[in-house]
């Protein structure tokens, strides 16, 4: 058909090109040329358009409508009318196939010729005008155009030499060729599987179909005779009104059926040579397993005819037999060579059908059909049996079954190759690698070698699983459950290699194995879990299993063989299941000790050697300590996580030991790196890129593994905390600067201030612009070796350490003045004024910054509130100030909350500028000790807030005094002994300021 319409095409179009080249020698078409052409043009389209009218030329191009269905479009439709319509229906096929493929435009232009044929079409017409032109004397120049390359109505490029129209034209029609022979295999294939008749039995279906149709119509024609002319019902049957000629009917076909049968014994061994040189024949070629499927439908025919006579002749149910009786020996007899002849044939189908069966894994991936012809070939034997079966079981309830003969049992022999084939498969793999491992015996990884080629085998032979389920088991019957067999070989092998590789289910050998091969055993237990209970979900929940599989393989058919005992398949996986995974929890357990191990180790190593100092080009300080940790922590992870599954537990476990022992180990060892300004800064630094790689890592964990939310949540809890110490050891080394930023301080401007000199001389309070200077120092400094945000940080830590220092000055040189009776300073009132400058300078300097670090502002207001307090009460203390007492002691109570250090704070400033007085401040505190206690009672969480390790020490003002006055050896206005209980208090609560201290 798409010849026709490609020629037709082409020939209309090679008549235009002819008028176009024989117009005039050159001259251009007149109008009326043009309308023919634009008709013809019309006219062709419509014939390919099926149907459009010559006016609209819109519809030429168009794609044609859908077809309806046949059934739709043979609905009361005559039978002349059958051919008419057919052609409609391939002509509209065929449009639609050259509208989508877009070969219009080139039929148009080319038609269906080829190449060949049209140069040799372009030759002629190119001879014929070259004559023309000779014999008219004219000479034709032919003048090159602008014109580019023609394009099609569809946007398709239009070649005239054909070229183009060659590539697309093949190729569109192999395309569809290819199709339509894909299709009709498909169909075809789909009739040979699904009609199990024989060419035999056809054949006698037609037959009795056409002696049928001539009988009826006989029939018809002679009831007329005999009817009393009404009209019947014609879905009534003809010979329902004369049941004497019913009877007659029936005797002659009994007796035709008779003749038959005595035909078909007589021909049974013709039929068995021809079956044996069909099945012998069809060996070793590409239809084998077709031809033993048609042999074996054949041959059962033979088998159900023989069991069938057989049975009427013994039973005595036949018109025959009841007339005669038939004596069962004379029967065997009668059947006997026949008998021996079919069923020697049937042994030989057997054979056959084993020996492709026990190469059925091959077979299934390569020859997909072969194997189903072959499952066939046994599933028509057993067809045969059941209906047998259940037909004498209805029609002989009670009687003796005395027939010897039954069905060739192929199905039994081939589940029972089927299953050793299996069984096989896994034994091969797994001797290959005990040979190898027999050749390597004499090397030093041998044991290794061998264990991790065992897994391998083992993992590709669950692999294999998924494979069978999704590939070979749709060749096969359901019934045949072909990935239970496969499993339960695969489970019942496996288990016991690897079994025997770690030393029998207690896994005694599993000490002796690399952390590498127990994350390998885990994995793989994981793997081999998931897959059975994805292919088998009732094995999940079967946790408890009555038999033992150790030594003998599992009894998978029943008691005829010839079913699969899926109970005993199900059993047997959930025992290997659960046996593997305790297994699995072993090696877990082996794997997480040697995590931890490996771990501390690891974090040992790095912790303990001297890490690498580096300085960005913005001169921030770094060290390779972040390197170095999360270097191995990333390898060991990914290296987890690429062996273990997605959902694993072990995964899990071995990421929050890993973390939790990194946790361990920076908390122990952080301080090893606050040794100086520059590693504080250092240490700030690179704390803060762990917490960030930590962040890093963890999230890139979470987005390549599936976890469930109580996973998840372990995970992010374990991170946390590393985060959360690593962020706060951060915050902790920058505020540690403090520490060695006052220690010049102290040996240069400590021992100076509060002297004589700076109460005499410095009237332009030199020590306090000399401290503010340095801090400027050090602020520069800070800026370039660390983060701003942790510049922040050490700021704030920096102005408290500046009000304890001048404090602790202050208090210093009060134990330092052993008069009673004179003031220290020999002029309080000039003391008072140099005290004031030296706040209003160290304060300006810490508001100056304030733009730079607005967070700084709340706190300067609180932590000059110390000073300022000091200060008023020496005011008080010498006269100055009209002030109570009472009212600042209660304010110095809120920043101390503890009544002993505010009586000795408060008695050493009186004993500064009024030590006459000392004693009665001490009592004055002692007779507010109730309202002190009632407004700024001793903080209970004290004790633990000390002890924290984000504690940074030297900036509070209660410890400063406390380690004063512990070690204080003046005589205060107070009891011994209660001052002793004091002490005692102090040390209760301070105990480790006191010991870091003495360290």
């Amino acid at each position: 058909m798409y010849e026709e319409l490609a020629s037709r095409a082409a020939s209309e179009y090679s008549i235009l090109e002819n008028n176009n080249n024989n117009g005039g020698g050159g001259r251009e078409w007149g109008t009326d040329e043009k309308k023919d052409d634009r008709s013809s043009k019309k006219s062709i389209m419509n014939s390919m358009g099926g149907g459009g009218t010559t006016n609209d030329t819109s519809k030429y191009y168009e794609r044609p409508e859908e077809l309806p269905s046949i059934k739709e479009a043979v609905n009361d439709l005559a039978l002349v009318d059958f051919e008419k319509k057919a052609e409609e229906r391939a002509i509209n096929i065929v449009s639609t196939w050259l509208f989508d493929a877009g070969l219009i435009d080139e039929l148009l232009v080319n038609g269906a010729m080829g190449p060949s044929a049209q140069q040799q079409q372009q030759q002629q017409q190119q001879q014929q005008q070259q004559q023309q032109q000779a014999s008219s004397g004219a000479t034709v120049n032919s003048n090159k155009t602008s014109e580019g390359q023609e394009i099609g109505v569809h946007g398709f490029l239009v070649n005239t030499d054909g070229s183009t129209a060659e590539v697309k034209m093949d190729k569109e029609t192999n395309k569809l060729r290819a199709m339509i022979a894909r299709d009709l295999s498909i169909i075809n294939a789909r009739l040979n599987d699904g009609v199990a008749a024989s060419g035999l039995e056809v054949q006698e279906l037609v037959n009795a179909v056409s002696a049928t149709h001539d009988d009826i119509g006989r029939l018809r024609e002679l009831t007329t005779y005999i009817s009393d002319g009404q009209v019947n019902d014609r879905d009534e049957f003809l010979l329902a009104q004369y049941p004497y000629l019913r009877k007659a009917i029936h005797a002659r076909r009994n007796i035709h059926r008779c003749f038959r049968e005595l035909e078909f014994f007589s021909h049974i061994p013709s039929t068995c040579e021809r079956l044996r040189d069909d099945l012998h024949g069809g060996e070793w070629t590409a239809e084998e397993w077709a031809t033993i499927r048609n042999v074996s439908m054949e041959h059962v025919e033979l088998e159900v005819m023989l069991v069938e006579a057989e049975n009427g002749m013994k039973s005595g149910s036949g018109m025959i037999s009841s007339h005669y009786n038939f004596n069962d020996d004379l029967v065997d007899s009668f059947l006997e060579q026949h008998v021996q002849n079919v069923w020697e044939l049937g042994d030989e189908i057997r054979m056959r059908i084993i020996s492709g069966v026990g190469s059925a894994f091959e077979l299934s991936m390569n020859n997909p059909a072969g194997m189903v012809a072959l499952v066939e070939a046994v599933e028509v034997y057993e067809r045969a049996a059941e209906t047998f079966e259940k037909k004498r079981g209805e029609e002989e309830v009670g009687q003796v079954d005395t027939n010897r003969l039954r069905f060739t049992n192929m199905r039994a022999a081939a589940l029972e190759q089927l299953y050793q084939d299996f069984e096989m498969r896994g034994v091969d793999m797994f001797r290959g690698v005990h040979e190898h491992a027999a050749n390597m015996a004499e090397e030093e990884d041998a044991a290794n070698t061998q264990f991790t080629a065992v897994l391998k085998a083992a993992t590709e032979l669950v692999t294999e699983i998924d494979i069978v389920k999704h590939q070979m088991s749709p060749c096969f019957a359901p019934h045949w459950h072909v990935e239970a067999l496969w499993s339960s070989c695969v489970a019942h092998v496996c288990s016991n290699h690897i079994v025997q590789q770690i030393g029998g289910p207690d896994g005694q050998n599993l000490p002796e194995l690399t952390i590498t091969q127990l994350l390998e055993l885990v994995a793989w237990v994981e793997y081999f879990r998931e897959t059975i209970e994805e292919t088998f979900p009732d094995v999940a929940s079967m946790r408890d299993t009555k038999k033992t599989y150790f030594e003998e393989r599992p009894e998978l058919f029943a008691g005829d063989k010839r079913t699969v005992n899926m109970q005993n398949a199900t059993e047997s996986l959930a025992w290997v299941n659960n046996m593997l995974w305790e297994v699995h929890r072993l090696a877990q357990e082996e794997f997480l000790v040697r995590t931890r191990s490996q771990t501390d180790e690891w974090l040992d190593k790095v912790y303990g050697s001297e890490s690498v100092k580096n300085q960005s080009a913005e001169g921030k300080l770094t060290t390779s300590l972040c390197e170095d940790v999360f270097s191995f922590s990333s390898v060991q992870l990914r290296t987890i996580r690429e062996r273990l599954s997605k959902k694993s537990d072990a995964l899990i476990l071995a990421v929050c030991i890993i973390l939790s022992h990194m946790r361990s180990k920076q908390v122990h060892a952080r301080n090893n790196f606050l040794q100086d300004l520059e590693t504080c800064c250092a240490a700030s630094n690179d704390f803060t890129r762990m917490s960030e790689k930590c962040e890093d890592m963890i999230s890139e964990l979470m987005s390549q593994c599936e976890f469930s939310e109580d996973m998840i949540f372990t995970v992010e809890a374990t991170s946390n905390e590393l985060m959360g110490v690593y962020s706060s050891d951060a915050v902790y080394s920058a505020r540690s600067v403090h520490i060695y930023v006052f220690d010049p301080i102290e040996e240069e401007i400590g021992i100076r201030l509060f002297e004589e000199e700076w109460e005499e001389t410095m009237v332009d309070n030199d020590l306090a612009i000399s401290l503010v200077r340095t801090l400027e120092d050090f602020h520069e400094d800070l800026e370039h070796y660390m983060d701003d945000f942790m510049v922040v940080k050490s700021m704030m830590s920096l102005m408290s350490a500046t009000i304890i220092f001048y404090a602790k000055c202050l208090l210093q040189r009060a134990e330092k003045h052993r008069n009673n009776k004179r003031p220290y300073f020999g002029d309080v009132k000039v003391a008072l004024d140099r005290m004031t400058g030296d706040i209003k300078v160290m304060r300006d300097y810490f508001e100056g910054i304030v733009p730079k670090m607005p967070s700084l502002k709340k706190n300067i207001e609180k932590d000059f509130e110390i000073l300022a307090t000091i200060h008023e009460l020496m005011s008080v203390a010498a006269g100055f100030s009209v002030s109570d007492a009472e009212d600042f002691i209660l304010v110095l109570q809120k920043r101390v909350r503890d009544v002993g250090i505010t009586k000795h704070i408060v008695g050493d400033l009186w004993h500064l500028v009024a030590p006459t007085e000392e004693r009665y401040v001490w009592e004055l505190v002692e007779s507010m000790e109730e309202q002190l206690v009632a407004i700024a009672p001793a903080d209970d969480a004290l004790a633990l807030e000390v002890n924290d390790r984000s504690y940074v020490r030297g900036l509070r003002l209660d410890e400063m005094a406390v380690k004063l006055y512990v070690k204080s050896r003046r005589n205060r206005p107070i009891k011994a002994t209660a001052v002793e209980s004091i002490v005692k208090n102090w040390r209760t609560t301070w105990s480790a300021e006191e010991g870091n201290d003495e360290e």
